[in-house]
């Protein structure tokens, strides 16, 4: 699933647009998934990461996306801006002509492109730590 997730970020690089974003960041955070099935590591070193607030937002995007509301915690606040393009699904919002996407949470601005990056770089640095 993280090979995977790693073709998701290729074509999320190539195109930045919502079909990959929300492909990627669904990949992203459901590699989860696949370590829980196999048993591959000890539950409380996975929960640990997956309390790392990085990836905490991406399983938020991965869930606003997919159920148009959050399961796991209350739904932030979220703003819908009109860009370039109009007005923005949950809470994205194409800035300078769609090259850069914001999240905007709780007053928060999260740079997308730059979390897509971040997670995925986490997420190899979990696998080389924990030998999977």
């Amino acid at each position: 699933m993280l090979e995977k997730a790693t073709r998701e970020y290729t074509r999320l690089c190539k195109s930045f647009e919502i079909d990959n974003v929300f492909n990627y960041f669904v990949t992203a955070y459901h590699i989860s998934d696949y370590i829980k099935k196999t048993n591959a590591i000890d539950q409380a070193i996975l929960n640990k990461f997956l309390d790392d607030p990085d990836i905490k937002l991406s399983r938020d995007l991965c869930d606003k996306g997919k159920h148009m509301t959050l399961t796991h915690r209350p739904d932030p606040q979220t703003k819908v801006v009109n860009g370039a393009w109009g007005t923005s699904p949950w809470g994205l919002a194409p800035w300078g002509g769609g090259a850069s996407w914001t999240l905007l949470t709780n007053d928060q601005k999260i740079d997308i492109e730059q979390l897509s990056k971040t997670v995925l770089e986490k997420w190899t640095t979990f696998f080389q730590d924990n030998g999977l």
